[in-house]
């Protein structure tokens, strides 16, 4: 963990949105780090790194989920989901996949379009295996047209990774997913712009955070076991 990467998030985080989020981040940055024993903590412009797919205006710039939202998400989750596989699209450095896997889920997996991401959070996932000696992680280059929702995901994981155009598709991949296997499927969607697109497709909200107007995570699921 390098002190210098979280001055340098808490400055980007208080003059985009506000101080008290700011400090608020801070703090938990420097906690969820050392809690987990992994380096997360950036904002940085993707269109800088090596992409695979050409979806990057559809994109948004890596910045982690704050344990906050994540740790909270995850503390409501049942124990029958984290028999499933965790799936995180647009998975960044790993951090939402590493602290699933603290929280009882086995199997993880991630996809991003971003080779320098993807190599961090192999490292990462590689520190917190030795946490968790039965976790299994499958990490994807690629981008939403190479996305695959294997039967056994129970849990996705979204953190405001892409637009609205890119969302749609993705929720046709997971309903495709569902009548392929119907079973009870959770999504954990935070700072969810585009929920409203989940509500059209029969997901209902199982649980919500909200902190500051900004820190906002939801929980919401199908089932579709007939």
């Amino acid at each position: 963990m390098k002190l210098l990467n979280h001055i340098k998030y808490f400055y980007y985080i208080a003059s985009n949105w506000s101080c008290k989020l700011g400090w608020f981040t801070f703090k938990k940055e420097i906690q969820g780090e050392l809690k987990y024993r992994i380096d997360t903590t950036a904002a940085i412009n993707v269109s800088r790194l090596k992409l695979k797919g050409n979806q990057l205006k559809h994109a948004t710039e890596y910045m982690p989920v704050n344990y906050f939202t994540l740790e909270a998400l995850l503390k409501r989750m049942p124990d029958a989901a984290k028999k499933g596989t965790f799936l995180d699209i647009g998975c960044g450095k790993g951090r939402a996949m590493c602290v699933a896997a603290a929280h009882g889920y086995n199997n993880v997996e991630g996809i991003d379009f971003a080779k320098e991401l993807l190599d961090a959070a192999e490292k990462n996932l590689t520190r917190i295996k030795k946490q968790h000696s039965q976790l299994n992680y499958q990490l994807i280059w690629g981008d939403v047209n190479s996305l695959s929702i294997d039967d056994l995901v129970s849990t996705i994981f979204l953190f405001n990774p892409f637009d609205e155009v890119l969302m749609k598709q993705v929720i046709r991949k997971i309903n495709n997913s569902l009548a392929k296997r119907p079973r009870r499927l959770f999504v954990l969607y935070c700072t969810p712009r585009f929920e409203e697109l989940f509500f059209e497709e029969g997901f209902d909200v199982a649980f919500r955070i909200k902190k500051f107007n900004y820190l906002e995570g939801v929980i919401l699921e199908k089932s579709n076991t007939q």
